[in-house]
């Protein structure tokens, strides 16, 4: 009777059936003599049952009864006898259950070991061979999914080719057998890159899942499989048919899962991950929301202690930091950074999600620090990015984005102060990642993205035109890669439209110009309405249309470039970090208005914008000269049109204070002490010496020894004047 609810639970998956069974079983074992074969066997039975309910219901107790029940039906097993080999597998079964519930990995070892002895003591030909070469399979995946070490997988795949190939069509655990070959299959797919792995996975897994009854218990367990399987040829090939695929099997899976089954959360936390990755191609907030849904559901059904723990807390983190990206609330950010580092507390050393936890939590301290400008959050985003890299073995799928994550906290300490180790690191971090991503991989263009900025910052501070034609080609072939519809093209396009504009500011061609505007009105009409980025994109097209207004003299383009910069004003956040840049850009466009009609008013809303911007950057931040050259600007066009001296000592003073300033970009260190020199000369200022020695000191720097010949020529070619006026004035 026992035996015959055991079999009805693994057909229908009712836990009476599975209570009744054990109660059944434990009275036998009670009642029977030790040396009884009745009581070998129902310890067999029992042991086995017990493991059914601790799958059911993930009470340990229940696993660790069973191992010890299977333990006993081993020892009274003699060799040689008919049970040997499935009581061995049996108990390899629960070791190995134990150790993906624990992580012990003597476990494992143990689970190995004795799941060995049961396929070398089953003969060939034997109907239970395939079930022992599968469970061997399924310990050596475990073992690669602790140790990372190809040969356990090729292993595993043998073992469950074998399974598979040994077990007849139609027979009941044909599906079994199929789903997880499908699985080793899928799991080799991003160590070796074969794209015909990924569709044999897929293939493989759809089998399983068509040969499954519908209210089969293991139904939803293949169907979460072929999910996974969606989404990874998704994330390869970028086609959003498989995403969407993708989604009806892990609602499918989820849906036909129990309340109160362990394996909910994991199925909950893969759906919720699908959800965001359609997200994150199609912009839609509500699957957004229903990704935090899900993973909030997956991290308050998993039990504290359990190994799944830190990978869904890590999922739940991205969700929240993905919501603070969209939406600007910094208390997703601050609960983002608490679950990512919650993660990162949990996983072992040596786990191989560990490195994902750290990359996560190093992302939110990086966005952190550009929202509130703290420099210990941008320190220790870098620590933990550069863990997760070096944690992350070569070949491994996700060094690319690791490493371009990496790069980027470089390019955000450099741009924060000024080291030039620090670009360079972001430049050589940025390559590699460009050159570790397959073509036709869907983050291929985000990568170029990349490198195009660190190039393009590298152009901006020393003036090498090779770095802006290079940035200007990743930029690109970034838009070119990046599928219409997807929610990174705005950002892409915002980045070729500005590095064109400064190919234009260098060489003068107007049709970089006009390219450049063109892409950004793009960027900003695709950008939603709320979006955190929109601020940027409308800043950008402002400072083209400004651009092109200097050399058209085209009044609208003047309107047009003042109404973007205050709509780029409006909609960025007291505190953020890019308040000031946005108020300065604001305030330069009122200038330039105020010198074509001569509203004083203009003039005077400039200068208290102007003002602002230089007050709420911090002291030493690299950005402080500009705008503290464009206040003097405004000044000296003060004094310009009213004759006040009090305005044009201000403006010496601004000019002094960038020009002397001890880190920052030299061209603008030395455009200040340009500005500098011509205004003290107007009235023979005390300051002028200084003015002249300070500019002569800073040639050398100007013309850097990493830039080409051409454009150390440029540099120095272009403020000239200072070495005359030199010579003029007898200061040697």
């Amino acid at each position: 009777l026992s035996d015959q609810l055991v079999h009805r639970f693994e057909r229908f998956a009712d836990l009476a059936d599975l209570q009744q069974a054990i109660t059944l079983l434990e009275e036998l074992v009670r009642s029977t003599s030790v040396w009884n074969d009745r009581h070998r066997r129902g310890l067999a039975h029992l042991g086995v049952a017990l493991s059914y309910r601790f799958n059911r219901l993930g009470n340990l107790s229940d696993l660790e009864d069973a191992i010890s029940r299977l333990k006993d039906a081993v020892d009274l097993t003699p060799y040689g006898h008919p049970d040997k080999p499935t009581c061995l597998s049996n108990l390899g079964d629960t070791i190995l259950a134990r150790f993906q519930r624990l992580g012990e990995l003597r476990d494992l070892e143990r689970a190995i070991s004795t799941l060995m002895d049961a396929v070398n003591l089953t003969p060939h030909g034997h109907p239970d061979k395939p079930r022992h070469l599968n469970n061997l399979g399924n310990s050596f995946v475990a073992r690669f999914e602790r140790l990372g070490e190809l040969s356990d997988l090729e292993d595993a795949i043998s073992r469950h080719k074998d399974a598979v190939d040994l077990t007849s069509s139609g027979h009941p655990e044909k599906p079994t057998y199929l789903s997880n070959l499908g699985g080793t299959i899928l799991a080799r797919f991003p160590c070796l890159g074969e794209l015909g792995d990924l569709e044999r996975a897929v293939s493989t897994l759809r089998d399983a899942v068509d040969l499954t009854p519908h209210d089969h218990p293991d139904k939803p367990r293949r169907l979460n499989n072929l999910g996974n399987s969606f989404v990874a040829r998704f994330e390869r090939l970028g086609k959003l048919s498989d995403l969407e695929d993708a989604i009806s099997r892990h609602k499918d899976a989820v849906d036909l899962t129990p309340h109160g089954h362990p394996d909910k959360p994991g199925r909950l936390n893969n759906l919720g991950n699908t959800f965001v990755a359609r997200f994150e191609r199609l912009g839609e907030l509500s699957d957004l929301e229903d990704a935090i849904l899900r993973h909030r559901d997956a991290v308050d059904l998993t039990p504290h202690a359990h190994r799944d723990k830190p990978g869904h807390l890590s999922s739940l983190g991205r969700s929240l930091f993905i919501r603070f990206e969209h939406l600007g609330e910094l208390s997703d950010l601050d609960d983002a950074i608490l679950r990512h580092r919650d993660a990162v507390d949990l996983a072992p050393h040596g786990d191989p999600r560990k490195p994902t936890c750290l990359n996560n939590l190093g992302n939110s301290f990086k966005a952190r620090f550009e929202r509130l400008g703290e420099l210990s959050d941008l320190g220790d985003a870098i620590s933990r990015l550069r863990d997760a890299v070096d944690l992350t073995p070569h070949g491994h799928p996700g060094k690319p984005n690791r490493l371009n994550d990496l790069g980027n906290s470089f390019v955000a300490r450099f741009k924060r102060l000024g080291e030039l180790s620090d670009l360079e690191d972001s430049i050589s971090r940025h390559r590699d990642a460009v050159n570790l991503t397959p073509h036709d991989h869907h983050y291929k263009p985000t990568h170029l993205n990349n490198l195009g900025n660190s190039l393009f910052t590298r152009f901006w501070h020393f003036g090498a035109l090779s770095d802006l034609d290079i940035a200007i080609s990743m930029h690109r072939d970034a838009v070119n890669l990046t599928p219409h519809g997807h929610r990174d093209k705005f950002s892409h396009l915002n980045n070729l439209g500005s590095s064109l504009r400064a190919r234009f500011e260098r060489l003068g061609e107007v049709s970089d110009l006009e390219h450049a505007i063109s892409t950004l009105r793009n960027a900003v009409d695709l950008t939603p309405h709320g979006h955190p980025d929109k601020p940027a994109c409308l800043n950008n097209l402002g400072f083209s249309l400004i651009t092109r207004f200097a050399r058209l003299k085209e009044l609208s383009d003047l309107e047009d470039a003042t109404s973007r910069y205050r709509d780029a004003v409006d909609l960025t956040p007291h505190g953020d970090p890019n308040k000031p840049g946005r108020l300065n850009n604001l305030g330069n466009s009122l200038v330039a208005r105020f010198k074509r009609l001569g509203e004083l008013r203009d003039l005077e809303d400039a200068i208290l914008m102007l003002r602002d911007a230089v007050d709420l950057i911090p002291h030493g931040h690299p950005v402080k000269l500009n705008l503290l050259i464009t206040l003097g600007d405004s000044f000296l066009t003060h004094f310009e049109r009213f004759g006040e001296l009090g305005k044009l000592e201000q403006a010496i003073s601004l000019y002094f204070r960038a020009a002397s300033a001890p880190t920052g970009p030299i061209r603008v260190r030395f455009h200040a002490s340009q500005e500098w020199i011509s205004c003290a000369g107007r009235i023979r200022h005390h300051s002028l010496l200084s003015a002249y020695s300070l500019s002569i000191s800073l040639l050398p720097q100007l013309a850097w020894v990493g830039l080409s010949l051409t454009d150390r020529y440029y540099q120095l070619t272009q403020d000239t004047d200072v070495v005359r006026a030199v010579k003029m004035q007898r200061i040697v």
